[in-house]
């Protein structure tokens, strides 16, 4: 049989001195779900140890980035009414996903989606009994469906969403929007590892490296093609002050004017791999497209040296990258 999930709404019930949260998931209320069914909260008991042994805390059941792991379960308890549960976030961590799902968790708004495999089970009519009560069941894994944190994200979202939980959910969350935005992404802070210093909302979708050698790195949303927070190492001894002296230096500028060790490291990897593997037609082609155009700047003269030694070796890296892509023609 396949996989079965079950998405149910939390209470939030306290937070623990080491930062786990207090939630409680009524996986029984006496009633039948949407699909009209019954899971029993006794059916997980058999494989609750099981589970246990990884009970890694997911976002919106992605396994494929290591951001989606937003925490873990520290303790489940079955109880009559349902699971209570502690999960522990990767907060502070630099993980913008984690952060938003422990806001989301102790302000009562998450959803958690149960994945299960149907062991034993009783078939009703569907009508005077619910068409199908789990007995027993193995658990696979207990994940947190993440509400976005932008409006046309959770539009998108309640479009495509037919679990009146999470459109529930998304229509608090929208309702609140600017509150939850003022409050969260517009917050500089300083966690153990991290200075972090939020310029925009945006919906994330990867975390880059603005300068490896300064210790820079950032949340970028790569919709709107823009960084929403930049993290500054404090083992690279940056400080609350100095990484807002840089924000406000380099924010919005060019990534040539605030990268240019990054620009090079790519530039490097590029020409080595030519060397070593050559190109087939279509990455000629396109290597071709980009390195022609900067062929062109080079011969004209429009691209400003300053006497910078990086400018310099960017120009002489991108020639000898036009000079392979030609021979590979």
């Amino acid at each position: 049989m396949e996989t079965v999930f079950k998405t149910f709404r939390a209470e939030f019930k306290g937070i623990d001195e080491d930062g786990s949260l207090n939630m409680f998931i009524p996986v029984s209320s006496g009633k039948t779900d949407r699909d009209g069914e019954i899971v029993e909260p006794q059916a997980f008991k058999k494989t609750l140890k099981e589970f246990m042994k990884h009970p890694v805390l997911v976002a919106s059941h992605d396994y494929r980035d290591l951001t989606n792991q937003i925490g873990e379960w520290t303790k489940l308890k079955i109880t009559d009414e349902g699971i209570e549960g502690k999960p522990k976030y990767y907060v502070n961590a630099g993980n913008e996903q984690a952060d938003w799902a422990y806001y989301l968790a102790s302000n009562g708004k998450a959803a958690y989606s149960i994945g299960f495999m149907p062991k034993v089970w009783d078939d009703g009519d569907g009508v005077k009994e619910p068409r199908r009560t789990y007995k027993e069941i193995e658990l696979l894994e207990i994940s947190q469906v993440i509400i976005p944190s932008n409006r046309d994200a959770i539009q998108s979202m309640r479009s495509k969403s037919v679990d009146p939980i999470i459109n529930e959910i998304c229509d608090e969350i929208e309702e609140e929007l600017p509150e939850i935005t003022k409050e969260i992404i517009t917050k500089p802070e300083e966690t153990d590892d991290f200075i972090r210093i939020p310029v925009r909302s945006c919906e994330v979708t990867a975390t880059i490296d603005i300068s490896k050698k300064e210790g820079i790195s950032a949340l970028y949303c790569g919709k709107e093609k823009q960084v929403r927070t930049y993290l500054f190492r404090k083992d690279h001894d940056w400080t609350m002050a100095k990484a807002k002296a840089w924000v406000k230096e380099h924010e919005g500028k060019s990534a040539h004017e605030i990268s240019q060790e990054e620009i090079i490291d790519e530039l490097d990897y590029l020409d080595s791999l030519l060397k070593e593997n050559g190109a087939n037609d279509k990455v000629k082609e396109i290597l071709q497209r980009i390195a022609e155009s900067y062929l062109d700047a080079i011969q004209d003269a429009t691209i400003p040296v300053e006497d910078n030694k990086d400018d310099e070796r960017i120009r002489l890296i991108v020639e000898q990258v036009v000079k392979q892509v030609v021979k590979n023609s």
